[in-house]
């Protein structure tokens, strides 16, 4: 495998979460995710233990303990803390054991090709440290690939701070990642909600968080799982699809952002797939005039 993925935070641990059971469901392709020793090729952070410590109980035999950093202390989804760290020492070797679990992880890997980040960019923890993580890594492997799988805030979310520091980290995600999946709360809300009841009743819908973790989850896999395309003839796929697509989606160092839509349908035909998706697209702006945007086949 090619890729190693990092899970930071509430969020990004609990899209990981989801992620790795939707993909780990085949045993034919659940091997381009683990090592030989049967173990996931990921590394789990958070400042907080809750939330770690339910991802390593139902996962326990296939996390690394070593790849499982945590701190004592929240960042108050205050982006700043998140980046430099609270004033305290044990604290602030936080990013340093990081970066000294990807390494191993890394040195695992047959041919290692880049990193994929799960975050979110409204917390302090998912904005801040995620942001500072991107940068550590950017500089400790200038060749190989970042994708940032995020999450966009609400609209009208429960912190004063969540726009600021998504704006925060969107510019460290411009700068030093190669493709940003982004992913938006309010959209994922609006078409869950769809599915589930009428468009009248849109709002009585009942959505909770797994199933928003889920259809995430969904979307990654869509664009993680081996591919008939990239395996060999040998039939032992190394997992260069991220990295296939981003080349093909992300040509320009300008243009880093990219939008997933999946479908439910089994049987459809390209054209009608991409006629669908393409009337998802956004059309205007905020000011009613048109948007142009490139798609790629």
């Amino acid at each position: 495998m090619s890729t190693v993925f990092v899970q930071v935070g509430q969020c990004g641990n609990q899209m990981g979460q989801h992620f790795f059971h939707q993909v780990c469901r085949s045993d034919e392709k659940r091997s381009t995710f683990l090592t030989p020793d049967k173990k996931l090729r990921s590394v789990h952070i958070d400042t907080e233990k809750k939330v770690l410590k339910k991802v390593v109980k139902q996962h326990k035999k296939s996390i690394r303990e070593c790849n499982v950093v945590s701190g004592k202390q929240g960042r108050g989804c205050n982006w700043a803390m998140g980046y430099n760290g609270p004033n305290n020492l044990a604290q602030a070797k936080l990013p340093d054991q990081v970066l000294e679990s990807l390494r191993k992880e890394v040195e695992r890997c047959d041919c290692y090709s880049g990193t994929v980040m799960m975050h979110s960019i409204a917390g302090g923890t998912g904005a801040g440290l995620g942001s500072r993580l991107v940068e550590l890594i950017r500089d400790e492997y200038p060749l190989a690939y970042i994708l940032s799988a995020v999450v966009a805030p609400w609209t009208s979310g429960e912190s004063p701070l969540q726009h600021y520091n998504s704006l925060f980290s969107l510019s460290w995600l411009q700068r030093y990642s190669d493709g940003v999946l982004m992913f938006s709360n309010d959209e994922i809300l609006h078409r869950l909600s769809g599915l589930n009841v009428n468009k009248r009743d849109r709002e009585t819908a009942n959505v909770t968080i797994d199933d928003m973790n889920k259809y995430i989850a969904e979307s990654l896999a869509g664009v993680m799982l081996p591919v008939n395309s990239l395996t060999p003839k040998s039939g032992v796929c190394i997992g260069n699809e991220p990295w296939e697509m981003l080349r093909s989606v992300c040509p320009m160092p300008a243009y880093k952002f990219v939008q997933i839509g999946h479908t439910s349908k089994s049987d459809v035909t390209w054209e009608a797939l991409a006629s669908t998706h393409t009337h998802k697209l956004r059309r205007y702006d905020t000011d009613g005039n048109p948007v142009s945007l490139p798609i790629c086949h």
